[in-house]
């Protein structure tokens, strides 16, 4: 979400929640057993899942979610799966796709690329591209995702910085791309598999 017009401050709400996701990449990173990981994501995503389709069909439970989250949610997640829920699926299908460090550098892009994208574009972004998107907002998720996950790369072998940075540039476009896919599934698999073109060719 790197558009010009919009709520800022609902925004920054918004984002504020959404960098709390960071929890997942980087806990997958420094778990100890990378199977164990990946069976506690599979499991956080189906209970988000089952939450959701419960908040979706029961009533009580739907004003009782969106009285707490109302304030940040997207009007189309009132009737279809919230983003956190979508980005737990996203984690697992990109943890089970990629090698861990391309998998945990993917979703940093996901959450603090996105984030950064989101509140510059919003923020200060006067040029447009692809539409709504500003190059402000896309240079900013570009910096943002370049400089977290050159910090991943001090504890995750296989991220050189020509992969960070092809990552980082290739998301951004993906974010930015007016695409039919949801940026929670397209960000982390495009640029998964950038990264991976680029230490193959770096091999």
């Amino acid at each position: 979400m790197n558009g010009i017009h919009g709520d800022y401050e609902s925004e920054k709400r918004r984002k504020a929640f959404h960098l709390l996701a960071l929890i997942v990449p980087l806990g997958y990173l420094f778990y100890p057993s990378e199977a164990q990981g990946k069976a506690i994501l599979v499991g956080a995503m189906i209970f988000g899942v089952v939450i959701d389709m419960f908040r979706l069909n029961e009533p009580i439970l739907r004003g009782f979610i969106h009285g707490l989250i109302g304030a940040i949610m997207r009007p189309d997640e009132r009737g279809n799966l919230l983003g956190s829920t979508c980005l737990l699926i996203a984690s697992v299908l990109t943890v089970f796709l990629f090698p861990r460090a391309i998998a945990v550098a993917a979703l940093c892009l996901l959450i603090a690329g996105d984030t950064a994208a989101a509140l510059v574009g919003k923020r200060f972004g006067r040029i447009r591209i692809f539409g709504r998107k500003t190059l402000e907002g896309t240079l900013a998720f570009v910096a943002v995702g370049t400089c977290l996950n050159a910090g991943v790369s001090l504890f995750a072998q296989g991220l050189s910085h020509s992969t960070i940075v092809a990552g980082a540039v290739v998301g951004a476009l993906v974010e930015a791309l007016p695409l039919p896919i949801d940026d929670n599934f397209a960000v982390p698999i495009i640029s998964g598999v950038a990264m991976v073109l680029t230490r193959i060719i770096q091999a």
